[in-house]
């Protein structure tokens, strides 16, 4: 019997309880758009994920398709830090990931939970890192800090700003300068850093990552209709940044039928009675938008992006 090739690079994931059935969109996305790449190694930060969680995420995705080891971590370590309403604690368990791994292992891809892979990976994985600790994309503030929009001065000042939510990372590097500890260090001086860990690694990097193609984590979703584009038009990572998730009735998302598509073939597909609520928040949202009256403010940092 042939033996399955194994995948080229792990790929790290941290999640809770609560961010469950996108955690296992996430991971049908991306074995469905690398079949060629069969069985894909998933490793998960659990923070209080159930057992009959675990096994619902794993009948989520193919036979043979992936292996899901799930690693229990202690966030205790982070509890001072701050948070957003929609970003957890488990955000920080990514500073956790040269303990989560033996050192034989060199290079891992990190995605958060808000995704869908909508492309091949291998060309990812292979990319050259040159010195880099890590490859990552420029986040939509970038620009904004760069000028010093009013709204941002809490933000740390660094060359570029990427996004923390597709990492490539050189774990030998990152071993080598510290990267975890210089990353708790910031935290520790500036526990209410608007963007937590990301400001952090951000800091800890700063003139130390490698740019990737905006592709690899495409962020702003509001504009795109993604089901509208074709396969070689998209994306080869989607980013739902900010609260505004397509999961979310009240958040009205371009994008809500395109990520239920991919929900739709996991165990947390929603049932008919379920639908129906959801047409009718989302209804009652948009209700509320004509009237002036909305549902939830957003963050004054993420406001920046709308001017």
């Amino acid at each position: 019997m042939t033996q399955p090739r194994p995948m080229a690079c792990p790929i790290v994931l941290a999640c809770d309880e609560a961010y469950a059935m996108p955690l296992a969109v996430t991971l049908r996305s991306a074995v469905e758009s690398n079949r060629s790449n069969w069985p894909l190694e998933f490793h998960v930060l659990a923070d209080g994920i159930s057992e009959a969680t675990r096994t619902r995420v794993l009948d989520s995705l193919p036979e043979s398709s992936a292996t899901i080891r799930w690693v229990t971590v202690d966030l205790n370590l982070f509890g001072e830090f701050s948070t957003q309403a929609h970003i957890s604690k488990a955000t920080y368990a990514r500073l956790l990931i040269p303990r989560v791994f033996p050192e034989t292992v060199s290079r891992i891809l990190f995605l958060d939970t808000d995704i869908l892979v909508l492309g091949d990976l291998a060309s990812l994985w292979n990319t050259d890192m040159e010195d880099a600790v890590l490859g990552a994309v420029v986040d939509g503030m970038d620009a904004h800090l760069q000028r010093g929009a009013p709204g941002l001065e809490a933000m740390p000042r660094v060359r570029e700003y990427f996004n923390a939510g597709v990492l490539l990372i050189d774990l030998d590097r990152w071993r080598a300068e510290r990267i975890s500890d210089k990353a708790l260090e910031y935290l520790k001086q500036h526990s209410q850093s608007p963007f937590s860990d990301q400001d952090a690694l951000n800091v800890a990097c700063d003139k130390r990552w490698k740019k990737l193609d905006s592709l690899w984590n495409l962020q702003n979703h509001h504009e795109k209709n993604l089901a509208a584009l074709t396969s070689d038009q998209r994306p080869r990572i989607v980013h739902f940044v900010t609260n505004s998730k397509p999961w979310l009735p009240k958040c009205r998302s371009i994008n809500a039928g395109f990520y239920d598509s991919f929900r739709s073939r996991t165990c947390f597909a929603r049932d008919p009675f379920e639908k129906m609520k959801d047409a009718l928040r989302r209804f009652w949202a948009g209700c509320n938008n004509v009237l002036g009256r909305r549902v939830a403010k957003p963050s004054p940092y993420r406001q920046v992006l709308r001017q």
